[in-house]
């Protein structure tokens, strides 16, 4: 790598020199005679006759004049005495004595980063002197090298390396010399640079010979070594591996030299091409290197800090000697650089060095600027060993750097005072350390010193208190201070600060991140808010953090961490970290498992929790050890919560740790003990589990979702639902404990609960007893058999034979039921249990337990339900009004506006209507539901209780003396006669004659007969049943008891109803259990099996299944979700049999009220198809998608007959992937083409055109002629050329190469792409090949049929926008004054004027003018600059988060400021958009007009118009007012449904209302998904404009430019896009990254947009940039088109609302100069007279209408 040129410091003489001979042949003399003779002049010069020349060689005039003192007659001239003030002097090096380009040789004394927070180098300079080194400084090969990334300096030097320096840089700060205090800002710098080719200028390559020393950096690496760039031309080192090798093991850390690094080498030899030098790095060899004795530096120059050079004592001064080498050069060595040591006394310097003694000295630093130059040098042991002095012989050693060895901080009780500098500061020896100190003057005493006296306090042998405040390693000194104030500080460096000792600081300063506090005088730590106060932070933690710190208080923290590099001390002020008296955790080396310590939750995740310790070190802990019982719910362990943490593990290597929350693993679990209840508090419920702390003993349980009801299924899960975490049940009982998770698994059935109050829970195998009954569940189900578990563990088995007294019987997984010991094995205690419930259900207990199955079952329901005070309890009786009535039930209100139903059994011989109201008395009543049944019967409903309801009460009968009947009845278990009123899905209605028909329930099921049996009871047959439950007393409302019974076995009595009537429908069938008892055209009971895509099963009874068709469902078609959604899997339906396959065994059947009740002649909008003979060619119908195949779909008509629909007529469009477009089941509406019924062949069509003739057909190749220009689609790109789709059409064909364009086309893939919108020529059609050809080349087309192509696709952009219903005015494009109505606003003046004048020019340029007219229009309203607002809804709800009105009311602002420009512009795109504006309207009247209140409204209006967007976001917005969000967006799903697929631009406003959804009550997950999916389904580029519309109006404004560059990449070629974001730019203040967006769009935009783009960011100059930017853009724009009358038109707008009158004026002055056709001109004469006649006066107004006048006449010379 060539290095940089970089000049070397030159002498004046030197500048003299070059300033004298400028030109001219080389000198004879070598540099040293040049020397020699140059001093000599000097002397003669400055000397008079006689006078004797000076002793100093090299010295020149004082370059300052002396203030001349007055003569006295005795004084006389010394000119000696004038030469012994330019003899050398020793000075103490200073920052003022420094200067630029000064060579130094340092040593690295720390690492660090600069202000700038890039790593820099610290280097000590001799004289207590700092400099810096940024890390752009070290070598170009290091930055090369590097690339993004920073090195780490670490890894390339060493605290105590020395190194060869350039001073480049000073930096003026305060006073006080770099030992003085104060902060960095106001500090003296000292720059410095390490790069090879600055430290190295000015050497002759001729001077470098063996033993010099001189600075490099590795280029690169070899095989054998490494090449050193020394950055001298034509010259460079190499350095062998084994010269490197000592240095990579001691120095490197092992590690191979980097590229870019850095070092001082010695050179070894010169190769004998003398343009390569061997070099080493050993440290013992270049601390050895010397110059040749005979060896000679051709020039000053040339001599190199650190080289070791011979030099003579010429002079011994009290603070240095001064030295004298290469026979012409003055050096000097002060006393802190003798062999000797630091010197105290000129005496003591002058028995160490004596005149004319030879000494070998190292050069410290070079001055070539300096007059005369300055040399230090060092004969120190330290420097000249290149190594660090020992701190103590017998403590340290040599090894140790000093600085470590006694660190900043340090205070010794006594420092002795053994030299005093007045000027400088105070030489001193420390007690105990054999490296002296030196405290600089301003490190003395608090108060300012100008000088120090020698007498004084500080005087020499005087002791003091110091404390070490650095160390510098080129001097060989400790820094001291004396002060006081540095005494009394804790400490002096963040370094010193204890991570986890406990300190006092002060508040300076409290923000909403937290504290800072002083802690010391240059010291600051930082209390992060978390750690301000000792709970969580919420949003009330920064006003209270505010309050109690407040500025100036002394306050007590603990330090967390330190970073000396960063230079942060961070803190904490929670007191139960301060307080602790836990080991605290500082690294995890040597913590021990089981080791407590207090520590920080950092955060929290899905697994567990992560805590912070001191000093950064963090453990995990895992979900199961946050506390006793499992944890799910983490919300509990916020971040800032102080925890006691016990160590589990420890890996130090892989830096790893985990700890628990748990003190201890040992858990006493007596206090659980199996079959116990107890109460718990749910802590988290997870995938079905719900994890419970039992109390009051903190055990840990689980309760599983089956344990939660013996009722599994629907019960279960909706008792599961209802639970939240935090509450406690009660009634837990407890079947088993882990003794080694220290956990309990506990039970909430009712069944078990029950044992366990009664204390026959099973919890011992010994408990168990053949022939008794025993309460359990299943806990696996097996082929030969069932596995029962009682308590504790203990099973048992039922084989196959002992499970039912049916064959086709089955048991899940944690059911509840009865078991009977039959068998047990004594001698390993095996089981064998019976479950038949012939064998169950005879003892007292299980007829106890039955009827808790039952009674469970409605207290459970009652829990599950709201408080509703005003129930109404079964038995009760109140007034009802009969709203409806159908075959099947009649519908009736009660209460306030309460439904109830009356099945039509308990409504016979009731004559009603709707509107009648009538006594109705309660059979049962679902609290949860709120669904009451009612019976109207009068044997139910007595006298008393009618007249009671009649007076407006709810009356209940005093039924106390049947409930004592009652307990005498389950006393006795005598049998007792029901009648059955109701059949319900799980129990029986029943009502007791013999208790003055009291009602009361009776299971259908039982604990081990779970089989549905609700077909083999109908209501009015009357069974025999057994009392199970008696209540004491009834109760009212939900906390009513019920009576609950136990049916018999084979207690059907009779099928005869309660009212003695044996009649019944006809059409009803009995109990089928079998599939021969199914009849064709019957009405069955069946329960619904499960709802599937194209119909219901449903079960009929025993093994006999049937299946309803959709077409078979209802009598009006609706989509299948909608048809099936009010049918669930058990519902008990009426079916009407179709037909019955008995061959297949298949049953067909019917659910449409047509086929149920036919005498109500219910309107039937879709008839059945039963036959072929239903079809005719060209009908209309409707049907379901049944199967999706390749050749085409086929859709069911009924569940018999299917047609089927060709690809080829799916639809009137083109569809590529038509198979996404169906899904079976889905409704759609179909044509018959024709049928062929022996064929059993049915041909649909699906064409929108087809079926309703208003549809316009797709065009194909008969409609297009040869030469029309089309517009299409490339659909492929070949070698041969491109196939291009004619829009709207079916038709393509091919564009040969040739036809492309007029120059060849080598590669056509870079010309288009697949999707490229075109516009081309038909240059041939053939109608019989159907074959047609087209033409792209430019000639083809007309100038004006680009423009007009730029302004459709542009007005289709706009038009894309306008669905949000944004306007033009925020931007302000003026297209509306450049078009003015001339009939409607024309001046009449003007009119006057240009009479006759109007019709002169051609049709060509009325043409070409009506053209460039509208695309000002299209122009300049494509990209609008208005923020995208969302479509206006009228509930209260708006997309933006802003209230309604006041954007109203900023929208109607807006218009108005704008000068009704868009009331102005008359262009078609408008007109459109004006049109659609009213249809809005007109919709909105309607739905105000309707007053949708309820969800219902809105579901009223979207059958009549289910493809309005605006409907369905008007009824979201109406669910968001009622912050229901989730059924917002449900209802945007069901829009996009819903809407037809033509209806593009209606999905298109759901999905941007999707977005704004999500945007303003989602997360950021939820709106990248609704964004992905809409991005699928519609025009992406609309989509994207959309969302970055959204962003900009939630002022995401990172997330708005992230998206802005993708949408440049993604449509590079949109103008609309480069607009926008060029817009977005500017309006946030972003002008240069605005502006540099016009350079890169037209790069990347079609030329033919570059004008609308450029005029379009002048517009945004002029109104968020710079006017006069936009005025030069437009000006480059209008020089190149002068003729362009609506860039002049916006151009004039601009200006006129830029508001300088003149500038507008000269403007109007050069349009109406050109020269254009009299009706453009008109028209700005028009325009120029109008704003003068709102903005000019009188003279202005005639001036127009002179140069108009002008105008005319000269169109008529």
């Amino acid at each position: 790598m060539s290095s940089k040129e970089f000049k070397a410091p030159v002498t004046k003489r030197k500048q003299k020199e070059e300033e004298d001979f400028p030109r001219g042949g080389a000198s004879g003399l070598t540099p040293l005679e040049y020397k020699e003779i140059a001093h000599q002049a000097d002397n003669s010069l400055f000397s008079e006759p006689g006078v004797k020349s000076s002793k100093t060689a090299g010295s020149e005039p004082a370059t300052k004049k002396r203030k001349q003192t007055k003569k006295t007659p005795n004084s006389t001239v010394d000119f000696e005495n004038k030469f012994d003030d330019k003899k050398p002097q020793v000075e103490i090096l200073s920052f003022k004595r420094l200067t630029e380009g000064t060579k130094v040789f340092g040593c690295i004394s720390n690492i660090t980063h600069g202000r700038d927070a890039l790593p820099e180098l610290v280097v000590a300079l001799p004289n207590n002197l700092v400099g810096y080194v940024n890390i752009s400084e070290i070598s170009d090969e290091l930055i090369q090298e590097s690339g993004e990334s920073l090195p780490n300096l670490n890894d390339l030097f060493f605290i105590g390396q020395w190194v060869q320096c350039v001073i480049i840089g000073l930096q003026r700060g305060a006073s006080g010399g770099t030992a003085a205090s104060g902060s960095d800002k106001h500090r003296r710098k000292v720059l410095l640079s390490l790069k090879p080719f600055i430290v190295n200028a000015g050497v002759k390559p001729i001077d470098v010979a063996t033993g010099t020393l001189i600075s490099g950096a590795i280029q690169s690496v070899e095989d054998h070594g490494y090449i050193v760039s020394l950055g001298m031309h034509g010259l460079h080192g190499f350095l062998k591996n084994s010269e490197a090798k000592m240095y990579q093991r001691i120095k490197n850390g092992e590690r191979p030299l980097a590229i870019g690094q850095v070092l001082a080498f010695d050179v070894l030899s010169m190769e004998s091409n003398k343009k390569t030098v061997q070099l080493t790095v050993d440290s013992l060899k270049v601390s050895r290197a010397t110059l040749a004795d005979n060896f000679s530096f051709s020039e000053i120059g040339s001599v190199m800090p650190g080289d070791v050079i011979e030099a003579h004592v010429t002079e011994v001064q009290d603070i240095g000697v001064v030295c004298k080498f290469m026979g012409h050069f003055d050096a000097t060595i002060d006393y802190f650089h003798t062999a000797a040591g630091a010197i105290t006394s000129k005496k003591q310097l002058e028995e160490t060095h004596k005149v004319n003694d030879k000494v070998r000295a190292r050069v410290l630093y070079i001055d070539l600027a300096s007059q005369p130059t300055k040399i230090g040098l060092s004969t120190a042991k330290h420097v000249m060993g290149l190594t660090q002095p020992n701190t103590t012989e017998t403590e340290l050693g040599a090894k140790v750097y000093p600085g470590k060895a006694v660190p900043v901080g340090r205070a010794f009780d006594t420092v002795t005072v053994k030299r005093v500098d007045p000027r400088h500061g105070l030489l001193c020896e420390i007690e105990g350390v054999d490296i002296p100190g030196y405290v600089h003057i301003s490190r003395i005493a608090d108060e300012h010193l100008a000088t120090i006296t020698a007498t004084g306090k500080y005087r020499v042998d005087s002791t003091h208190r110091g404390v070490v405040v650095g160390y510098d390693p080129i001097d060989g000194l400790f820094l001291l201070s004396l002060q006081t104030s540095m005494l009394d500080q804790p400490f002096l460096r963040i370094q010193d600060i204890k991570i986890g000792s406990i300190i006092k600081g002060t508040v300076i300063k409290s923000n909403d991140k937290g504290i800072v506090v002083q802690l010391a005088k240059n010291i600051r730590g930082f209390v992060p808010l978390v750690h301000c106060v000792d709970s969580i932070v919420t949003n009330s933690t920064k006003k209270h953090v505010e309050e109690k710190f407040k500025d100036g208080k002394v306050i007590k923290c603990r330090v967390l961490s330190t970073d000396p590099v960063e230079g942060k001390v961070t803190l904490t002020c929670k007191e139960s970290l301060i307080s602790s008296k836990l080991p605290i955790i500082t690294s995890l080396e040597g913590v021990e498992p089981g080791t407590l310590s207090d520590g920080v939750i950092l955060k929290t995740n899905a697994h567990g929790c992560i805590v912070s310790f001191y000093n950064n070190v963090k453990a995990f802990v895992h979900i199961s050890e946050l506390q006793e019982a499992h944890v799910g719910n983490l919300n509990i362990f916020q971040p800032g919560l102080v925890k006691t943490c016990r160590v589990l593990e420890v890996d130090p290597e892989e830096q790893r740790m985990k700890v628990s929350f748990k003190k201890s693993s040992e858990i006493d679990l007596s206090s659980v003990a199996v079959g116990s209840l107890q109460k718990g508090k749910i802590v988290t419920i997870k995938k079905d589990i719900i994890y419970l702390t039992l109390k009051p003993s903190e055990i840990k349980a689980v309760l599983y979702v089956d344990h939660l009801s013996d009722h599994l299924g629907e019960q279960a899960d909706r008792i599961y639902h209802s639970l939240k975490e935090g509450m406690v049940l009660t009634d837990l009982a407890v079947l088993s404990t882990d003794e080694t998770r220290g956990s309990a698994q506990v039970s909430k059935k009712p069944l078990l609960v029950l044992a366990a109050k009664q204390k026959k829970l099973v919890t011992q195998r010994s408990d168990l007893k053949e022939n008794q009954i025993y309460p359990a569940f299943v806990r696996q189900v097996a082929n030969f058999g069932v596995f029962v578990e009682f308590g504790n563990g203990i099973d048992a088995l039922a084989f196959r034979h002992s499970l039912s007294d049916m064959s086709d019987v089955t048991f899940v997984k944690n059911q509840s039921v009865l078991a009977k010991v039959t068998k047990i094995d004594p001698t390993d205690g095996k089981t064998e249990v019976t479950l038949k419930p012939s064998e169950v259900g005879v003892s007292a207990d299980s007829i106890a337990f039955q009827g808790e199955f039952l009674s469970s079952y409605f207290k459970q329901l009652e829990r599950l339900a709201k408080k509703n005070d005003n129930a109404l309890s079964v038995g009760a009786c109140t007034m009802v009004e009969v709203k409806d009535i159908s075959p099947d039930r009649w519908t009736v209100s009660y209460g306030a506006n309460k439904t109830g139903v009356v099945a039509a059994d308990q409504a016979k011989g009731v004559k009603g209507k709707a509107g009648s109201k009538c006594v109705a008395k309660v059979l049962d009543a679902d609290f949860e539901r709120e669904t009451v049944d009612f019976t109207l019967k009068d044997s139910l409903i007595t006298a008393e209780e009618t007249k009671e309801a009649m007076a407006g009460k709810v009356s209940t009968n005093n039924l106390s003396e049947e409930l004592s009947g009652l307990a005498a009845l389950q006393k006795s278990q005598e049998s007792v006669e029901t009648v059955i009123e109701l059949v319900k899905d799980d129990y029986l209605v029943l009502s007791i004659p013999q208790l003055n028909s009291m009602i009361a329930f009776a299971a259908t099921r039982s604990f081990n007969n779970r089989k549905d049996r609700f077909i083999a009871y109908k209501a009015g047959e009357k069974i025999k049943t057994i009392v199970a439950y008696a209540p004491k007393s009834l109760g009212k409302g939900q906390t009513a008891e019920r009576v609950i019974l136990a049916i018999e076995q084979n207690s059907v009595a009779s099928s005869s109803s309660r009212n003695g009537s044996t009649k019944d429908n006809k059409k009803a069938s009995k109990g089928i259990e079998k599939f021969e008892d199914v009849q064709e055209g019957t009405v069955v009971t069946g329960r619904v099996a499960g709802v599937q895509h194209m119909g219901l099963d449903i079960h009929l009874g025993g093994k006999v299944f049937g299946r309803a068709h959709l077409s078979n469902v209802s009598d009006t078609y609706a989509a299948s979700e909608k048809l099936l959604k009010g049918f669930r899997k058990g519902q008990i339906v009426n079916v009407f049999v179709l037909h019955v396959d008995t061959s297949n065994k298949k049953i067909d059947l019917s659910l449409r009220p047509a086929r149920l009740s036919p005498e109500e002649h219910s309107v039937v909008n879709d008839p059945e198809i039963k036959s072929f003979a239903d079809l005719a060619p060209g009908g209309i119908l409707q049907g379901f998608v049944s199967n999706v195949a390749d050749k085409g779909l086929f859709v069911a008509l009924s569940q018999k007959l299917s047609g089927r629909v060709k690809i080829a007529e799916m639809s009137d469009d083109y569809l590529k992937d038509w198979k996404s477009h169906f899904t079976v089941g889905q409704l759609v509406k179909a044509k018959v083409v024709s049928v062929n019924e022996d064929r059993h062949q049915i041909e649909l069509t699906l064409k929108a055109s087809q079926i309703d003739p208003s549809v316009k057909a797709i065009q194909t190749l008969a409609d297009f002629a040869k030469g029309q220009k089309v517009k299409g689609t490339i659909k492929a790109v070949k070698d041969i050329g491109v196939f291009i789709k004619i829009d709207n059409s079916t038709v393509s064909g091919l564009c040969h190469i040739s036809e492309i364009s007029e120059n060849r086309v080598p590669d056509v893939s870079k010309l288009y792409s697949v999707g490229d919108p075109v516009k081309a020529k038909i240059l041939d059609i053939d109608l019989e090949k159907k074959r047609i050809s087209f033409g792209l080349k430019s000639s083809y087309f007309e100038e004006g049929d680009a423009e007009e192509d730029e302004d459709e696709e542009d007005e289709e952009e706009d038009e894309d926008e306008g669905m949000e219903g944004v306007s033009d005015g925020d931007i302000e494009m003026s297209e509306g004054d450049s078009e003015i109505d001339e009939d409607d606003e024309g001046d009449e003046e003007v009119d006057n004027i240009f009479a006759g004048h109007d019709d002169s020019d051609s049709d060509e340029d009325e043409n070409d003018e009506e053209h460039e007219e509208s695309k000002a229009a299209d122009e300049d309203s494509d990209v609008e600059m208005a923020e995208a607002a969302p479509l206006p809804v009228t509930s209260g709800f708006n997309w933006d988060g802003k209230d309604d009105v006041e954007d109203d009311t900023k929208s109607d602002g807006s218009d108005s400021e704008e000068d009704d420009s868009d009331a102005e512009h008359s262009s078609s795109k408008k007109k459109k958009a004006k049109k659609q504006a009213v249809v809005v309207s007109d919709e909105t009247e309607d739905l105000q007009s309707q007053a949708p209140q309820v969800a219902a409204d809105y579901e009223r209006l979207l059958l009549g118009s289910p493809n309005s967007s605006y409907l369905w976001i008007n009824y979201m917005a109406f669910q968001l007012q009622l912050s229901e969000i989730s059924k917002a967006r449900e209802i945007g799903q069901r829009a996009l449904k819903s809407i037809s697929f033509r209806e593009e631009q209606e999905k298109m406003n759901v999905w941007v209302a999707l977005m704004n959804l999500e945007n303003t009550f989602g997360s950021a997950d939820t709106l990248e998904e609704v964004f992905k999916n809409a991005v699928q389904t519609c025009e992406p580029k609309k989509i994207y404009l959309q969302l970055v519309k959204i962003y900009e109006r939630s002022n995401k404004i990172d997330l708005a430019t992230e998206l802005y560059n993708t949408m440049t990449k993604k449509f590079g070629q949109s103008s609309k896009v480069w607009t926008g974001f060029g817009h977005f730019q500017l309006h946030h203040g972003n002008l240069e990254a605005g502006r540099e967006l016009l350079q890169r769009s037209l790069k990347s935009l079609p030329k033919r947009k570059h004008i609308k783009t450029i005029s379009k960011f002048a517009q945004l100059e002029f109104k968020y940039g710079e006017p006069e930017r936009g005025r030069t853009i437009f000006e480059g724009v209008m020089s190149n088109y002068p003729k362009r009358i609506d860039l002049w038109s916006v151009y004039i707008d601009m200006e006129v609302r830029n508001g300088e009158q003149d500038a507008v004026r000269r403007l109007f002055a050069r349009v109406v100069s050109l020269k254009l056709s009299s009706k453009k001109m008109k028209f700005f004469f028009k325009k120029w007279l109008a704003y003068e006649k709102d903005n000019g006066d009188e003279e202005h107004i005639e001036e127009v209408k002179r140069r108009a006048l002008a105008y005319v006449e000269s169109l008529s010379a």
